[in-house]
């Protein structure tokens, strides 16, 4: 790939990312002046001050990070390194910035400063995580790092160790603990569900790694899970994440033997079983239909920030999963798998309409349709041992024989 092919793809990607940013920031749109209002730059200075709840500010970092990620790796690479941070952290505080005060129109939204402490953090971050990939996607820790399923294991990481607060306190780690030594119960189902999420662990480990060390790091990835869980306020291990993990890890190292398409192949069946009976679950249908959603992410707009980012960061690792595993168990034909994968979650969603206590929309079929461009506009990835095409020189008009086929006339 070219050396200006891939930052015209980040760029692409950062734009897709602001505009989701800027849709789920506004949304419904719904626009007026405040009669008695101080106004926008007035309301945002007054809130210097306030102090954030815990979830809320997570969740705003959070939403900044890729943003700040993709801005960063869109840049020249041979501008200095300080000045490309000052312009990604600029971009980002200035794309806050605008927000919050446009937000001072929009019916529903709120002015404060401490999004903004919290968007420029995420920025912040997202630069730096670009940083420790070497600032570039084609730079030289690109074969190294493998975007795809790297980015998949961070969303599963971001919503299965909220609020990433660590604690000292003895009685934290004992009422973690309880659930296991205590209270030990296990059902089919749960079993089940925890083993499929591991078992797509397991293959994304493996991708990234490309099968160097991959077992040993996926049992110190699975303790360090399990350590951070007992660690983490508001936490518990149950023994269904165990025995989960157990049972995937025994799978994968007996399906470690097959071709790579078939292995991922055989998980990524099981994980398509299990996100279709999540979304199907408890399959008390009713007879009467409920109206489907076309508006995409309605239901987000109005839950709570920090539920509706964890179960958005949930499906991301959940839907890119289900693509990355039958794209590479199909060698490619990524159009036509994420037809499939749509029209699969359309279904579902469509189904959903019959089911109680469930927003049937239709966010999860663009979901799927947003993480697929994603995946197209990431580096591809090389099989492992393989080596980048050089370009060759072309044959010396002076020398006619130089770059003949030795034995040619």
């Amino acid at each position: 790939m070219s050396e200006t092919g891939v930052p015209a793809k980040t760029w692409l990607t950062t734009c897709i990312i602001a505009a989701l940013i800027v849709y789920g920031s506004l949304y419904p749109f719904d626009f007026r002046i405040p009669t008695q209002g101080k106004g926008p730059l007035a309301t945002f200075l007054a809130t210097w001050d306030a102090r954030p709840g815990l979830g809320d500010f997570v969740a705003n970092v959070l939403l900044y990070l890729p943003f700040g990620c993709f801005f960063l790796l869109g840049l020249r690479r041979d501008s200095a390194l300080a000045l490309r941070l000052l312009l990604t952290l600029f971009a980002g505080a200035a794309l806050s910035l605008c927000i919050e005060l446009t937000q001072y129109y929009d019916a529903g939204r709120d002015t404060e400063a401490t999004d903004f402490y919290a968007n420029t953090l995420g920025t912040c971050v997202g630069a730096l995580m670009a940083c420790a990939t070497g600032a570039s996607l084609h730079g030289p820790l690109s074969d190294k790092v493998f975007p795809r399923p790297a980015l998949l294991i961070f969303a599963w990481l971001s919503y299965r160790l909220y609020p990433y607060v660590p604690t000292i306190d003895l009685s934290k780690y004992w009422k973690a603990l309880a659930p296991v030594i205590l209270r030990p119960s296990l059902n089919g189902y749960d079993l089940f569900r925890q083993a499929a999420i591991w078992l797509t662990l397991c293959i994304l480990i493996d991708a990234a790694v490309r099968g160097k060390r991959s077992v040993r790091l996926v049992l110190l990835f699975a303790l360090s899970a399990f350590c951070a869980k007992v660690l983490i306020i508001g936490t518990e291990l149950r023994v269904a994440e165990l025995a989960g993990f157990a049972a995937a890890f025994v799978s994968w190292l007996g399906l470690i033997n097959l071709p790579v398409r078939a292995r991922v192949g055989i998980a990524g069946v099981v994980l398509c079983i299990y996100v279709v009976t999540l979304r199907l679950e408890p399959f008390q249908f009713q007879p009467v239909a409920r109206s489907f959603g076309w508006i995409p992410f309605h239901s987000l707009m109005f839950g709570s920030l920090t539920v509706d980012t964890l179960a958005f960061l949930e499906k991301f690792f959940l839907y890119g999963s289900l693509l990355y595993l039958f794209e590479t168990a199909c060698g490619g034909h990524r159009l036509a798998i994420t037809v499939v994968v749509a029209v699969l979650l359309f279904a579902t969603s469509w189904i959903e309409v019959y089911l109680p206590d469930r927003s049937a929309e239709f966010t999860d079929t663009l979901m799927v349709l947003i993480i697929a461009a994603i995946f197209a506009l990431l580096p591809p990835e090389r099989a492992a041992g393989s080596v980048p095409a050089t370009r060759t020189k072309p044959p010396d008009a002076d020398n006619p024989r130089q770059g003949q086929v030795r034995g040619s006339p």
